[in-house]
């Protein structure tokens, strides 16, 4: 019996890293992708803001704003000599400069909701067709729609903190910019793939603000 439990907890692990493997083979570029099936998704409330990013930095937040409220009504109140006083100016003011890096990804994720919510994205490997829908209107384009195509990215020395923001702008022929959160695993080789005969202009950030959408 503790051999085969042995086993189980071994084998477990790689069991479902093999099957998360394949479940990411499939919506790519498998069977279950935009490259061979229409696929249409929307991203709620619930789907964007309850994620492990967004706890993770709620977390964060809290833990830090502990942390300030203990350097200022307790280790600098407490202070006696002048080595006490510099250590806890130094632990305020990484409380207040980790605070600020909280107000910046919660500022960067607002932004990123605002191109995310409400929108009905729609992909179509049959004419390879993007389309995008809110309660507003409907936009359906391809690649011969589109004059370029911007993947914005974090850059080469930003954060991890920032890692995971991505979107792209489609720049159309008759002018207007349409925006789309890179929120998908997806979307890379679907794009690639629907609009190869597009110029795609990759553009770094050291952090991916969304300028006017």
């Amino acid at each position: 019996m503790n051999a085969f439990l042995i086993t189980v907890s071994v084998l477990a692990p790689f069991a479902w890293v093999i099957y998360k493997l394949l479940r990411y083979t499939a919506k790519t570029i498998g069977d279950e992708s935009p490259l061979v099936i229409v696929v249409t998704y929307e991203i709620d409330d619930w789907e964007y803001f309850v994620s492990f990013n967004f706890f993770f930095l709620f977390f964060f937040t809290l833990i830090n704003l502990f942390f300030l409220y203990a350097a200022v009504f307790f280790q600098i109140s407490a202070a006696a000599v002048s080595w006490h006083w510099f250590i806890r100016l130094c632990f305020l003011a990484i409380s207040v400069y980790a605070l600020w890096w909280c107000v910046l990804l919660f500022r960067l994720d607002w932004q990123y909701w605002r191109i995310t919510r409400g929108k009905t994205i729609t992909l179509d490997p049959a004419d390879k067709s993007l389309e995008i829908a809110t309660s507003q209107e409907t936009v359906r384009f391809t690649a011969a729609d589109v004059d370029k195509v911007e993947k914005h990215t974090p850059g080469l020395n930003s954060g991890k903190m920032v890692a995971g923001y991505h979107y792209f702008i489609f720049k159309l022929k008759d002018g207007r910019r349409i925006y789309l959160n890179h929120n998908k695993s997806y979307l890379d080789f679907a794009i690639d793939d629907y609009f190869k005969t597009v110029p795609i202009q990759y553009v770094p950030h050291k952090i991916p603000w969304i300028v006017a959408p």
